[in-house]
């Protein structure tokens, strides 16, 4: 590897440090640089590098908590400074949506996040093996393709999880199992732990390989029960699960899950403007991971909105959490989801929550609107909410959107580079975005939740 200077003058959109180099052509992109640092870095690849000696501290610098920092690809600014890290999160945005800005729209200051460790309250941890045999469970390295390091702690969850993994890894080494590779060889894949902050509910689900010739026996699985209910002061709480994942070449993956023990679910409860909702978490239904932050992004979701509205349609409805919170401000809420177990979630929730004016729908949001649209007693929405995946929306999305033709979108996106590209196909339709409020949903990250809300003129 290569030896060179380099004095790090902006962040790259992975969150390295990006600055220019003697005899590069290309700017460089330091794994854990800092804006304001001033650097001897080893060059691996035409422009990737990382840090060998700091001769220069940048301003913004501190001093992560955790011993695998800045290699870990879980998070890649824990030595910059969180009020920095807000600045150039709020930065980031008001880039993407310059073009938008007008006498209209207001660009709100960040949220921040009360608690910037420990926030979390799921992990996703992957098995590999190296050829020689050795064993690894944890993270991927930042910057590398797909090499996992073992983890031996974690600030962004509980010390509960490490304690998990460190078991898990005990149990892999005795059960002469291997690693999924790449090949459609080997058993274990990953590793899903999760812990409600809010309850005493845990929940561990390992997603071993389909295939007959790698599925663990009896005496295997009872083994990684026994190493999980280690961890747990309350082990009848702790739910865990076996995922099988079959992946057969020319066909859809298919998922089929094994109750191995404990509740079917973990529940969580988030506080919406002084009102407890409780919500079922299935092992593969999503919900926010940041559930103290979530708080103020749907309390700050439902302000942006002035109520009451007659029908708020809900797409990508999850386990409706947007819907439950939003159905205090609506004669009625319809809900829209894909996934039948996030759908089943939904309706143990509406019943938790005492709702009474939702209706849950599962199937594809396109086709399923082209149905509500031709029922004669379908009542058109004032508001629709989208919160969809990193992808953003899809084309039949797009269209239903524009058939509808809401008086408002809220558009609440965990990628605010999509989320932009999407506004930017309903503006010449008669759309404006007038509120943008960034929300910092993953301190140490450069992650970022941003709410919009547009309005047809």
């Amino acid at each position: 590897m290569k030896e060179s200077v380099c004095c790090i003058q902006r962040f790259h959109k992975k969150g390295y440090g990006t600055g220019k180099s003697p005899g590069f052509s290309k700017p460089l992109h330091v794994i854990g640089g800092v804006i304001g640092d001033e650097l001897i870095v080893e060059v691996k690849t035409k422009q990737r590098a990382f840090i060998k000696q700091i001769t220069h501290l940048s301003p913004y610098r501190t001093v992560p908590k955790c011993s695998h920092a800045p290699s870990c690809g879980g998070c890649s600014w824990q030595q910059v400074d969180y009020l920095f890290q807000l600045e150039q999160k709020q930065q980031r945005v008001h880039e993407l949506f310059a073009c938008f800005i007008k006498e209209q729209f207001i660009l709100k200051s960040i949220l921040s996040c009360d608690q910037i460790w420990q926030y979390r309250n799921k992990m996703e941890f992957s098995f590999s093996q190296d050829r020689s045999g050795q064993q690894f469970l944890g993270l991927i390295f930042a910057g590398s393709r797909g090499h996992v390091f073992n983890l031996q702690e974690c600030w962004l969850v509980s010390v509960w999880f490490s304690s998990v993994v460190a078991q898990v890894r005990l149990w892999w080494k005795q059960s002469g199992l291997s690693a999924y590779r790449l090949d459609n060889t080997g058993s274990l894949r990953t590793l899903i732990v999760r812990q409600s902050l809010s309850t005493s509910d845990r929940l561990v689900m390992l997603t071993v390989s389909g295939r007959p010739e790698y599925a663990l026996n009896k005496q295997q699985i009872q083994q990684f029960i026994q190493k999980i209910l280690l961890t747990a002061p309350e082990p009848e709480k702790v739910s865990i699960f076996l995922r099988i994942q079959q992946a057969i070449k020319g066909q859809p993956t298919q998922f089929f899950e094994m109750h191995l023990h404990g509740p079917d679910h973990m529940l969580e409860k988030l506080n919406i403007e002084g009102k407890t909702l409780t919500f079922k978490i299935s092992p593969t239904s999503f919900f926010q991971p940041n559930p103290r932050q979530a708080e103020k992004l749907f309390s700050s979701a439902l302000q942006a909105i002035q109520g009451p509205k007659k029908h708020i349609l809900d797409l990508y409805a999850g386990t409706a959490t947007l819907s439950i919170v939003f159905a205090k401000i609506a004669d009625r809420v319809t809900a829209i989801e894909l996934n039948p177990h996030a759908v089943f979630d939904a309706k143990v929730n509406k019943e938790l929550n005492h709702i009474k004016n939702l209706e849950i729908i599962c199937g594809d949001v396109g086709s399923k609107v082209q149905e509500l649209k031709n029922d004669p007693d379908f009542i058109f929405p004032d508001l629709v909410i989208v919160d969809p995946p990193r992808t953003g929306l899809d084309g039949k999305a797009i269209k239903a959107l524009l058939e509808l033709r809401p008086q408002e979108i809220l558009y609440i996106s965990c990628n605010p580079v999509t989320q932009a590209h999407d506004i930017q196909l309903l503006m010449p339709k008669g759309y404006q975005l007038v509120l943008l409020q960034p929300v910092d949903q993953f301190p140490h990250t450069v992650h970022i939740e941003t709410i919009a809300l547009l309005r047809l003129f």
